[in-house]
């Protein structure tokens, strides 16, 4: 079986070597037009799964992560002290499933294989392994209060694991903070090529679905950028608001205007989902929001509050922001997903 494979292999390198020789030419030239499609799309398919792969782990950190450890901190203080209320009954949280360690575990093989991400590979590399020892811990930590085992042992280990979790989730967000700058970079040229390519393909429904998860990230980035949070929300520049605002709402306008077309969906085999539509006029609504507060100078504005009995706490615009563009985040994938 050996030899044959040496003969089969010999006499392809023959038909390269005589490629200007008539048919035999042609052949070779086929064959090798043939090698280096498979080629391309070799590396193509493992470019696609790699680049998933970070997107994965991305989400993973800006959501269950995250999630996790504000639901933690609400709970029992950020500080290195323990914060244990009189009343404290149990705690429940996000589990972490043997499912996302594997995504970890291979984010983290995908980080010395090609093609190079170049900084965001070395991100990844420094990130995964702290991410693992706080994911282990964050389990050691929901076991403990599951069992009640804080009964038993007065938060004798609740206090060794509260220091360790602190510790870790701040090396852990450092090195995210990395990791996403990073990746950032391929990220942006990748919706970027995505986005004009499905312009090119006429495929606008999805086009302008993909442009409102863009555009609203935008607007993420720039109160990011601009060190604004809701403590300092109107230190904000109003007019550089309004024209990423317009943007938005252009996008979510001409998506629901083409989204009724039935023949434009069925050419672009897009499946609309409630969820998404829903979710898209929750993130303007949470924009507009935003635009009036940075007009006005008024930061009790909140259309959720619209009719409401409250207990007068202080309104947290990005806050929800943040929390409509995550679902339309969620949303898009679902709606793209089904329809592949």
């Amino acid at each position: 079986m050996n030899k044959r494979l040496t003969i089969i292999s010999l006499g392809v390198a023959v038909c390269v070597s005589l490629s200007g020789c008539g048919s035999i030419g042609k052949i070779a030239e086929k064959v090798k037009e043939q090698t280096t499609q498979a080629k391309q799309e070799s590396n193509q398919a493992q470019d696609t799964a790699k680049y998933n792969t970070y997107i994965a782990l991305s989400n993973y950190l800006t959501q269950r992560l995250d999630k996790t450890f504000e639901m933690y901190f609400q709970e029992f203080g950020g500080e290195e002290e323990i914060r244990i209320r009189k009343n404290f009954t149990g705690f429940n949280t996000i589990p972490v499933l043997q499912g996302h360690k594997d995504d970890v575990d291979k984010a983290l093989a995908f980080a010395s294989k090609e093609p190079s991400y170049q900084a965001a590979d070395e991100s990844v590399k420094a990130l995964v392994p702290k991410l693992k020892e706080l994911m282990e811990t964050t389990g050691e930590m929901q076991t403990y209060y599951q069992n009640k085992a804080h009964a038993e042992d007065e938060f004798s280990k609740g206090k060794e694991l509260h220091k360790k979790l602190l510790v870790q989730f701040n090396q852990v967000s450092d090195l995210a903070d990395k990791f996403f700058a990073d990746f950032a970079v391929i990220t942006e040229q990748r919706k970027k090529e995505d986005l004009e390519e499905l312009k090119k393909s006429d495929q606008l429904v999805r086009y302008h679905a993909m442009s409102i998860v863009n555009r609203a990230q935008d607007i993420q980035k720039a109160f990011d950028k601009a060190g604004v949070t809701d403590d300092n929300v109107l230190d904000f520049d109003a007019n550089q608001y309004a024209e990423l605002y317009k943007l938005l709402t252009e996008d979510i306008d001409k998506f629901t205007e083409l989204s009724k077309d039935k023949e434009r969906l069925k050419k672009e085999k897009v499946q609309i989902v409630p969820v998404f539509t829903d979710s898209i006029q929750r993130v303007k609504t949470a924009a507009a929001d935003l635009m009036e507060i940075l007009r006005t100078k008024d930061t009790t504005i909140s259309s959720d509050m619209k009719g409401k009995v409250t207990t007068g706490g202080k309104n947290m615009p990005l806050k929800n922001f943040d929390k409509r563009v995550s679902a339309v985040v969620d949303s898009y994938n679902t709606m793209i997903g089904l329809s592949r």
